[in-house]
């Protein structure tokens, strides 16, 4: 490990702590900005939404299959797997690659329908919305999480991860206008409501945060669910994320940004901790905090962040060919992830802080190598890297919504002799 410049070594029982020597110096992130090459975000255009909804809607509708560990959401167990007979009829999640994928493919369709109710792919959209959500889907759903099962662990289905993305889904739905929309709020909420409840037990009964790279990380399902906890006005669940995200991350430092990425990681630990903390926390703490947790932009050991995810080690054309298209997914995912990341890390900062313009600069870096790759995880990954795309592109817009949008107001009524 290198001494000096931005790093001291503090080596003790044949181990390094490491720690910052300096805050950023706002001439040396200046001076880097301009060592950096010119990019710009691909143009969001209609033919790309069409492109990203695509995969949602290509798997909205192919079920799951079934898992290695038992949970009978979609597959009874007997002697061998059966799936569930009438599960279109009495699941709403059955697509995709897993319950979380779905319900992130859904909230995709959503968000990109909201913003353009003319896309190309409407009435695909809208036959999901519509067919997915029945009355006797919706039930079905809600009495296979609120029932007893007995299998090991099975009560803890999709906690955190796919909770958070339910949360996310139901903000999406409840905070539009259009009519697909409020009927699917209206059909979700009793799941939202008690998923709610629960995540917000998790948080408080959490003694330790997971710090991984993959999909339960604590940091990521909080932000997902703090979108959702916004947009649907869910102050109890608003205030357990940011009581406890102080509570886990607050003293944190010296994030351990070389040891990104791992082999299957979809999450940048380091960038979303600091991007979740950028959201509940007072500037100027956060720029204190942001200091101790996070290299400077300019320094060796953010240099990992600067450059596309290298996939090369992954060989997708062995025999266990579904496993490396899983890996290669996430580590495409995790492009799009960590531009997300730093996106929100910029929108926390003063405006005239001069990391702004190398965290936007380098976020668009790292979509841009996500797009150029999105092709290549077959469908194992496909649904996956579209909704990691429309994530960074809803960030690219500008910081979360705080609150939902103003719902537009029916003209008033003439009255007879106006």
């Amino acid at each position: 490990m290198k001494i000096g410049r931005s790093v001291v070594a503090v080596c003790l029982l044949g181990g390094c702590v490491s720690g910052w020597t300096q805050s950023s110096d706002p001439a040396k992130v200046s001076a880097y900005l301009k060592t950096l090459p010119a990019v710009t975000s691909p143009a969001f255009d209609p033919a790309k939404k069409v492109f990203l909804a695509t995969y949602a809607i290509g798997c909205s509708d192919h079920p799951q299959e079934a898992p290695a560990n038992r949970n009978n959401y979609l597959w009874q167990y007997g002697k061998s797997p059966q799936m569930l007979e009438g599960y279109d009829k009495n699941r709403v999640f059955f697509g995709c690659g897993s319950w979380h994928d779905a319900v992130a493919s859904v909230w995709m369709l959503m968000s990109l329908y909201n913003q353009d109710p003319k896309i190309g792919v409407v009435s695909d959209i809208k036959d999901v919305a519509t067919n997915h959500f029945k009355r006797s889907n919706t039930e079905g759903e809600y009495a296979f999480f609120n029932g007893e099962r007995p299998e090991p662990g099975a009560n803890n289905f999709e906690k955190p991860y796919g909770y958070a993305w339910l949360l996310k889904l139901y903000g999406e739905v409840k905070a539009a206008n259009s009519d697909e929309a409020k009927k699917m709020a209206t059909a979700i909420a009793p799941l939202a409501k008690w998923m709610s409840e629960r995540y917000v037990f998790y948080l408080y009964d959490l003694k330790y945060p997971y710090r991984t790279g993959v999909e339960n990380n604590t940091a990521w399902a909080m932000s997902l669910a703090l979108d959702g906890a916004n947009l649907s006005e869910n102050t109890t669940l608003k205030t357990a994320i940011h009581d406890n995200a102080i509570r886990l991350f607050g003293k944190d430092k010296d994030c351990s940004t070389a040891y990104e990425p791992q082999n299957t990681d979809l999450v940048s630990s380091c960038l979303t901790e600091a991007a979740l903390m950028g959201r509940v926390m007072e500037q100027g703490a956060y720029l204190k905090w942001l200091d101790a947790f996070l290299p400077p932009v300019y320094s060796d050991e953010f240099a990992g962040y600067t450059k596309p995810v290298d996939i090369s080690h992954v060989n997708a054309t062995g025999a266990d060919t579904q496993v490396q298209q899983v890996a290669e997914a996430h580590l495409i995912a995790l492009g799009f992830q960590r531009a997300a990341s730093m996106l929100a890390i910029s929108y926390a900062l003063p405006k005239d802080d001069a990391r702004v313009a190398v965290l936007r600069n380098l976020a668009m870096v790292n979509a841009k190598a996500g797009y150029e790759r999105i092709g290549r995880a077959g469908y194992e990954g496909q649904h996956l890297l579209a909704t990691y795309a429309a994530l960074y592109e809803n960030a690219l817009k500008g910081p979360a919504p705080l609150a939902p949008p103003e719902k537009p107001k029916s003209p008033a009524k003439q009255t007879e002799g106006d």
